[in-house]
């Protein structure tokens, strides 16, 4: 893989008059065509040539088994998300050789997408996490007796076992910035129930919200494990960008899905409506702080092993996107989707 560290031109969200004008909604060949011609130029300018990728049958059997464990309601709440959480375990974290670790992202992974359904968050309680951290509730219940959410908080306590103590603590703080991101996307800001305030003083917040609902930080530091990368010195310096590139990625790479879906709320259309431009034209300004985002975290790596993690990563988190069905891509540009079926949970 070659990611490309050539300057990209620079184009940035600022205090003077757009030019172009917001769209509210588009049709839907334009929603195609906007979205591909993002996701294409991404992809170019990243120069990322997308690998094949084997299922991994030992990794899905002890996820299926361990989620089994957890009663038929956890299970049954978990069923359609397991998949997705093995893909991403499968091509972004493929350089990890440990296999109990990639098992501790497959259930992380699988209880975070679904605590993104918001049935499944407000049946689990999240809107009164910090009331039940603080009171010792999840210590007083039984294994798999906490719903989903006491799920996630015993995955969250093995974290040290696979992963130093500063990584450690910032997952399970990456997780409560989640959760209230989560309840932060469901609130109404002001009297009119408008989300958002939709002018150019709003950027600051929306980014802000953008950084606590993608969860990015603990994906980010899942990239090195304690075992095989113990100097956490030698990457913490790139985590705020790797968190970054993360949430930029996604927001290209999902625009075309959420758009068919009638999402409107997401980070490109709230920006755009702020910046009093296009949604095309944001989005190409996105792919633009994704590429310089990418030069800035190989000059902090530098090279090494390292580095080679980052960009296994790297690679991983773009095909990730591109061979899920979930994001419908092949929709629009020459892919082949990871299937992973019902796994009998």
């Amino acid at each position: 893989m070659a990611i490309s560290s050539a300057p990209p031109r620079r184009s940035s969200v600022g205090s003077q008059a757009p030019k172009t004008t917001y769209v509210p909604n588009l049709q839907p060949k334009s929603i195609a065509a906007v979205s591909k011609r993002a996701v294409v130029i991404l992809l170019q300018r990243l120069q990322i040539d997308v690998p094949q990728y084997t299922r991994d049958s030992e990794l899905e059997r002890d996820a299926v088994n361990v989620i089994r464990e957890w009663g038929p309601d956890v299970s049954a709440r978990l069923r359609k998300y397991l998949p997705p959480a093995i893909i991403l375990t499968t091509t972004c974290y493929r350089h990890i050789a440990d296999h109990d670790t990639k098992l501790l992202i497959v259930l992380f992974s699988a209880l975070v997408i679904s605590l993104d359904d918001p049935e499944i968050f407000d049946a689990s309680g999240c809107r009164d996490l910090h009331k039940r951290l603080c009171n010792g509730e999840f210590h007083r219940v039984r294994r798999g007796g906490g719903g989903v959410l006491g799920m996630l908080m015993d995955v969250l306590s093995g974290m040290d076992h696979a992963y130093p103590a500063f990584p450690s603590s910032a997952i399970i703080s990456a997780v409560l910035g989640f959760v209230n991101g989560c309840v932060l996307e469901q609130m109404e800001l002001d009297s009119t129930g408008t989300a958002v305030a939709h002018c150019l003083d709003a950027l600051p917040f929306l980014a802000y919200r953008r950084s606590m609902s993608g969860l990015a930080d603990a994906f980010s530091y899942f990239i090195w494990t304690k075992m095989d990368y113990p100097d956490v010195a030698r990457y913490l310096q790139a985590i705020p960008d790797i968190s970054c590139f993360q949430n930029h990625a996604n927001d290209v790479l999902s625009f075309y899905k959420e758009e068919l879906a009638g999402e409107t709320g997401n980070y490109v259309s709230d920006r755009a409506r702020a910046c009093g431009k296009s949604r095309e034209a944001t989005l190409l300004e996105i792919v633009d702080e994704t590429v310089m985002l990418v030069t800035r975290i190989r000059r902090i790596l530098g090279d090494g092993p390292v580095r080679d993690a980052w960009e296994s990563f790297a690679e991983g988190w773009l095909a990730f996107h591109v061979c899920s069905p979930r994001y419908k891509l092949r929709e629009l540009i020459n892919c082949e989707y990871v299937v992973v079926g019902d796994l009998g949970i």
